[in-house]
């Protein structure tokens, strides 16, 4: 008896193994390099480590379903800590976030300064290692790993799973009055209803993507991504989803196919993530920013002492905003952060991040 269950032990660990392995060569690697004199924020301590997570709105593949549009765009940005308490932090920043971008090589060889300009302009720029780059020097937070997907991988990782639903919220008549529509939206090609959706992945990608005709456009857009990758955790982790081979091949086959990571990290790397979405011990919330303009560019601004003392409350006491604004207040009430703030030269409105109970899928949104 002994030998039996040693021999079952045996071989569920080797074809553990060989599936890890095996997803592990559908990964694509990319190397990170930092210019020489570049000094990284420490290691998190106590053995928490923090992934930065992209969706890149490459058009690569798509048959020109979204547009013919060249390079490529970090639409969604996510920094996710995994915290040695159990917990799991999910940190939205806004693709139009107002902040540094360092200086860089660009493509073609030319020194460029370091300049003001929106956070998805840094993957444009310099790829993964200039948005690395930009996130610590924002954050004074290390990423200890890097992964991306794309269109194309977005939409088959989503039909894999049998399609995902969300709930979408009717707007308040007095928006609609004023020509906000989101049930309906020509640029990102979104068709919806009120209440529950079931998306397969051209239209789950419409879902995440539509910021125009929202009230608060890339913050609602933001919830939305939110709502949808906790609804894509639950899914995953079902038991229906668990427990049949077939779709779980089909799912993992989607995901490792599309998905890029730096060269310092495997599929091993990211189990522990794994094991939380299955624990579902995960908290959503997005940094607090004010809308402005800058130029013609309309944009979000963030507070450095408010952004501070939001990124502290997550990553520790290292973390922290490159300078202090002026003054700024930051309270907390039944799981909504806000922050107040005035710095020089403007004076912003109050800005929330909801922060859902863990294990629970954020409510219906906009």
């Amino acid at each position: 008896m002994a030998g039996s269950v040693s021999l079952v032990v045996f071989l569920v660990a080797a074809a553990g193994w060989g599936a890890l392995h095996y997803f592990d060569g559908n990964v694509s690697h990319v190397a990170l390099h930092f210019p020489a004199g570049y000094t990284r924020p420490p290691a998190p301590a106590h053995g928490d480590h923090n992934l930065l997570l992209i969706g890149s709105d490459s058009r690569a593949g798509t048959g020109g379903a979204f547009g013919n549009v060249d390079g490529q765009r970090s639409d969604t940005t996510i920094l996710a800590h995994v915290d040695h308490d159990g917990t799991t932090t999910v940190v939205s920043f806004p693709r139009d976030l107002w902040v540094l971008i360092p200086a860089h090589t660009d493509a073609a060889g030319r020194a460029q300064p370091a300049q003001h300009a929106k956070l998805n302009a840094a993957f444009s720029l310099g790829g993964p290692s200039l948005l690395v780059r930009a996130i610590e020097g924002l954050t004074r937070v290390r990423v200890d790993h890097y992964a991306q997907i794309d269109f194309t991988g977005f939409q088959k990782m989503t039909d894999a799973l049998g399609g995902v639903t969300v709930c979408v919220k009717p707007l308040p008549s007095s928006l609609t009055a004023r020509g906000f529509n989101n049930l309906a939206d020509r640029y990102s090609g979104w068709r919806g209803t009120v209440g529950q959706n079931t998306l397969t992945g051209p239209q789950a990608l419409s879902f995440v993507r539509q910021r125009y005709g929202l009230p608060e456009g890339d913050i609602n857009r933001i919830q939305r991504q939110q709502q949808f990758l906790s609804a894509v955790f639950h899914k995953v982790t079902a038991a229906s989803t668990l427990v049949n081979p077939v779709k779980l091949v089909s799912v993992m086959s989607a995901a490792t196919s599309s998905l890029t990571v730096d060269d310092g990290t495997s599929l091993e790397d990211l189990r522990t993530l794994a094991t939380r979405l299955q624990s579902g011990g995960i908290r959503f919330t997005t940094v607090p920013t004010s809308p402005a303009t800058r130029g013609a560019q309309s944009v979000l601004l963030y507070d450095p002492t408010a952004l501070t003392s939001f990124l502290r409350g997550i990553f520790g006491s290292a973390a922290g905003a490159p300078s202090a604004a002026r003054a700024s207040t930051l309270t907390a009430d039944g799981g909504v952060l806000t922050a107040r703030f005035t710095t020089a030269g403007f004076t912003t409105a109050a800005a929330t991040a909801t922060v859902p109970a863990a294990g629970s899928a954020p409510s219906c949104t906009y």
